[in-house]
């Protein structure tokens, strides 16, 4: 087993842009090796239950656990052994005891299982649990939510078979098949898509992207399809900045020479139809192709935006940032430092509670023999409200101050943070009336007041649909 190592990079990235003056995002590069010679997955949470967010990543033989230092720093890993798994990795206290507990999709090869569950011993170790077969098919994707409206964590699988299955959390670990949606073997994620408060599924299928519509009670309606070829990945945030989810999917397309090419789609629904934008290319006639994406807001002003990352088995890596422009459009590509040759499910979270989104990535060095987790720290993008600590699900109200006198008009302020999966949403209520949300971890909502006191209550969502609501009382003088 290699030593393992650490490397940190200022990276500070040079922008060019679609017609716009935006100012570029600057990161601090860091990875570490995991010790084991690929790695295919990562995650993040409260392992611990100190505070501070952890990292897991999913490599060859082994899983790594990297124990949070505060400030967006992490320990070298803790290994135990694993069989041989390929594949994504999702987190959620399955259980319910108050320790978090993993999801791991086999993938590909001889791994028995289509999914195996790994119950958490609250300090960076795991039990295995169930496995679930999936039918003989391996499974290639999964997705977390509360599809049956029970607030516990439940699985959306997709199955190398193209199917998905739908499996509906009982609490104590273990899981019941609710659906088996006709669509799949691909890519799957989570979000409600057309905002009626019940959690859909999304997937790559084919030569089709399809959406099913939930029920709330853990069944779907029949699929949406769009016509879309070559998606490589999906990525779900609030591209229209109007408080619904859409997707983004990224297509990849080889010219059979050595090159690719790297389009961008948006879909959303409506009028009972999931709707298809407008081609963006990427990246042309380029060797190293963009491969995967996360959406989410990385510069601070509430447009979701897209982090790409991609890279060949020829031994190099790329990863870039595209800024949202609220109307289902992006800026171009701004290249990012990145790290070794292939990479793997980057996600975006505050990593190190300042108020700025980050963003985590596995990678492999396939020349090197090695692979490890990697984070960029957001060190310049705008500040809004310093989330609270991540053990447990929580608000903090940055404005205004208990007992504050404002004016007419103002501007309130909070974040919110989540032990069990990710705040994914942030409401405002003044007098039992809800104002306005954010679908994110942050809240900045501007209202018009009435001369008098008021009581303003601020409310962090979870992955889950819990909830816990912070509230002062202030009051507005003109």
């Amino acid at each position: 087993m290699k030593r393992a190592f650490r490397v940190a990079i200022v990276c500070l990235a040079a922008v060019v842009l679609c017609g716009l003056s935006t100012a570029q995002i600057n990161f601090t590069q860091s990875a570490i090796n995991s010790g084991d010679t690929a790695t295919n997955a990562i995650a993040n949470g409260d392992f611990n239950n100190d505070g501070i967010l952890d990292l897991v990543t999913v490599n060859t033989g082994t899983l790594s656990f990297y124990k949070g230092l505060g400030g967006g720093k992490f320990a070298n890993p803790a290994n135990q052994t694993l069989p041989a798994y390929r594949g994504q990795i999702v987190v959620a206290d399955f259980n319910r005891d108050g320790k978090l507990d993993l999801a791991i999709a086999t993938s590909c090869c001889s791994v028995p299982g289509g999914v195996n569950i790994y119950l958490g011993n609250g300090d960076g170790t795991f039990t295995q649990g169930i496995s679930i077969s999936g039918n003989g098919s391996n499974a290639v994707s999964l997705a977390l939510a509360d599809f049956n409206g029970d607030h516990l964590p439940d699985l959306a699988v997709s199955f190398f078979s193209a199917t998905t299955e739908i499996l509906v959390g009982n609490g104590d670990g273990t899981f019941r098949k609710t659906a088996a949606l006709s669509e799949g073997g691909y890519q799957v994620v989570a979000g409600d898509f057309n905002a009626d408060g019940r959690q859909d599924v999304a997937m790559i299928s084919g030569n089709n992207v399809a959406v099913f519509l939930g029920n709330g009670n853990g069944t779907f309606k029949g699929p949406l399809l769009a016509s879309l070829s070559n998606v490589s990945f999906l990525a779900v945030g609030d591209f229209f900045n109007d408080r619904i989810q859409s997707l983004a999917a990224l297509v990849t397309i080889y010219d059979g020479s050595g090159d690719y090419e790297s389009d961008l789609y948006t879909l959303r629904y409506s009028g009972g139809m999931l709707l298809v934008g407008n081609k963006y290319v990427i990246s042309a006639q380029t060797g190293d192709p963009y491969l995967e994406l996360v959406g989410g807001d990385v510069n601070g002003d509430f447009k979701d935006d897209l982090f790409l990352i991609g890279g060949n088995f020829q031994g190099s890596a790329v990863s870039a940032y595209m800024l949202g422009n609220g109307n289902g459009t992006f800026q171009a590509p701004v290249p990012t430092l990145h790290w070794a040759d292939l990479q793997y499910f980057p996600f975006i979270r505050d990593l190190n509670l300042d108020s700025r989104h980050d963003v985590g990535i596995a990678w492999t060095s396939i020349f090197e023999n090695i692979g490890g987790e990697e984070t960029l720290l957001n060190t310049n993008a705008k500040p809004n409200c310093a989330p609270p600590k991540a053990n447990a699900l929580s608000v903090h109200v940055c404005a205004p101050a208990n007992g504050q006198v404002v004016g007419k008009t103002f501007t309130f302020k909070a974040a919110g943070n989540a032990w069990n999966g990710v705040a994914k949403r942030m409401e405002l209520w003044i007098d039992g009336k809800k104002i306005g949300q954010n679908l994110e971890d942050q809240l900045n909502v501007t209202a018009t007041l009435s001369r008098g006191a008021h009581t303003a209550s601020f409310v962090t969502v979870d992955s889950f649909d819990e909830h816990v609501s912070g509230s002062v009382s202030f009051t507005s003088s003109y």
